[in-house]
């Protein structure tokens, strides 16, 4: 096994490990990325000043960095927006966010929750996620060396994110939910050059 190829797994799943949406903490990271300060102060904030109100400094940085990652490629007027915004386009912001940001999400949702409503299923098998991640591995091998702790893990979080986005009424049932793309998320696509993602952000049962 190569190391590129390993380094494709990872970018494949990048941060999900983290946690999904981050609802509570992303106003407040992004509105840190507005104040232009040096990575040391951006830390201290995060860390020492607590601006999460986290138990765990370690927590409040990884939290804080996932977030940053997301955020920050997407340019100062989508965190200017994620800051203005609320639901449900704030979540349908941090969604998008979430998309371009970890390649898995956008493929599981357009391989497993659209075969799902193609169908006329109304709930995601409980065996969704190990089913789709034994097809991925025979395309991307290097997801057979991430840990199984890993991608359990990263599978939690893609159903918690389409649970938090409305995508899913709860983890257990899993049962599909209508998601109507707002005017300004679908303005948001067009100017991030991703209207590729449209049909996969919308859900109509």
């Amino acid at each position: 096994m190569s190391k590129q190829e390993l380094d494709k797994a990872k970018h494949y799943i990048r941060d999900l490990v983290s946690g999904s949406l981050f609802l509570a903490e992303s106003k407040t990271v992004a509105q840190s990325l507005l104040l232009d300060c040096s990575e040391v102060d951006w830390v201290q904030l995060i860390t020492q000043d607590n601006v999460l109100r986290k138990k765990s400094p370690n927590t409040a940085i990884r939290y804080a960095r996932t977030i940053k990652r997301r955020l920050l490629p997407l340019g100062t007027p989508f965190s200017e927006a994620v800051i203005d915004a609320a639901d449900p386009l704030y979540t349908q912001l941090l969604m998008l966010a979430l998309l371009i940001y970890t390649p898995v999400v956008a493929d599981f949702m357009n391989h497993v929750v659209a075969e799902t409503k193609r169908v006329y299923k109304p709930n995601l098998a409980a065996d969704a996620w190990g089913i789709f991640l034994l097809d991925r591995i025979r395309t991307l091998s290097g997801l057979s060396q991430l840990s199984e702790a890993t991608l359990q893990k990263t599978g939690t979080n893609v159903i918690r994110a389409l649970v938090e986005a409305g995508y899913l009424d709860n983890n257990k049932s899993r049962r599909l939910q209508p998601v109507y793309l707002l005017p300004e998320t679908k303005s948001w696509l067009q100017q991030l050059n991703r209207e590729d993602l449209e049909p996969i952000m919308k859900c109509t049962l």
